[in-house]
């Protein structure tokens, strides 16, 4: 699993699948229910810590990852979604106006970000360079610079674990917060995420990604992908205006290393794994700063990225 996550830790999975599709995904997930497997969906990896001993499967969406858009709602389904493949509406010249943006679960926001640019669709390039995948920033409801994910989702079509139905998730703004997500509290595998979308083939495709650069070098200017980490430890507290990697900082705690995993000297909210860290060195490490945090600030941090299978329920 070290491969299959930015943070570059974990142990071997006794059985990893890799679904290309809707029907594969859904069906390996049916099929291990059906066995008596346990299994847990992952989308990029870059936000869990895997322990190094594994006894269920791992499904991951990486390869289910297309992104195209229609013109109505809630067609990313059935007969239409493999028609829509071949013949994307995407590419009709001159048909401006609103779309809808149907991205698979493992889409990356690099999928996303080339569609937008070459459709003429601004809107999206808070998201660039943005680890992970458009399900696994979904149910985090990632944040990034001040743009939240849920603030651009129209619908979300997902496997209903309780009962194997495929359904269909209106957004709803009361359901969403600050690193929250309605997905969070229930059973239910993401499949789709779909986007409402202005079309508009006036605007040239470099103004986009020249927007999307921008954000890119502002993080390789704050050394995001300067070594294997799983992004942001902490969560921030923006109702009492605290900003973790600013108080770790504050309490001393850039630098501090346990094993091979180290609080990166360039940003107090990255752990880094600097000389083969283990998910054992990170658990260390987020409770040392938790603790030491505690005591000078009386700031309760909360974790941020999941420990798996620790802070997961792992499927039966």
């Amino acid at each position: 699993m070290k491969n299959h996550t930015t943070i570059r830790i974990g142990g071997e999975a006794p059985i990893f699948l890799e679904p290309t599709d809707e029907n594969s995904l859904v069906f390996a997930i049916k099929t291990c229910i059906d066995k008596g497997v346990k299994f847990f969906v992952i989308g990029g990896g870059s936000n869990i810590v895997v322990d190094e001993k594994l006894d269920f499967a791992i499904i991951s969406t990486k390869q289910f990852n297309k992104v195209y858009l229609s013109k109505t709602p809630g067609k990313a389904k059935g007969l239409f979604e493999l028609a829509s493949k071949a013949f994307d509406e995407s590419k009709m010249e001159g048909d401006d106006g609103k779309r809808f943006m149907n991205c698979d679960a493992g889409a990356t926001w690099g999928n996303v970000c080339n569609v937008c640019a070459k459709n003429g669709i601004k809107g999206f390039a808070e998201f660039s360079g943005m680890p992970g995948t458009i399900g696994g920033a979904t149910y985090i409801n990632a944040t990034c610079f001040g743009l939240s994910v849920s603030d651009k989702i129209h619908s979300v079509r997902y496997l209903d674990l309780e009962d194997l139905q495929i359904k269909e998730y209106k957004n709803d703004t009361n359901d969403w917060g600050y690193k929250v997500s309605p997905f969070q509290t229930s059973k239910r595998v993401i499949l789709t995420v779909e986007f409402e979308v202005e079309k508009n083939h006036l605007i040239p495709e470099e103004e986009i990604r020249k927007e999307y650069y921008e954000y890119l070098k502002q993080r390789a200017l704050k050394k995001h992908f300067e070594n294997p980490s799983a992004g942001s430890v902490f969560r921030n507290i923006p109702d009492k205006g605290i900003i973790a990697g600013k108080i770790i900082d504050e309490c001393g705690l850039k630098g501090l290393t346990v094993g091979g995993a180290k609080v990166a000297d360039y940003h107090g909210n990255f752990i880094i794994n600097v000389h083969h860290a283990t998910s054992l060195d990170v658990r260390t490490l987020v409770k040392m700063i938790q603790e030491k945090v505690k005591e000078e600030k009386n700031v309760d941090l909360k974790c941020e990225i999941i420990f798996v299978p620790e802070n997961v329920d792992i499927c039966r």
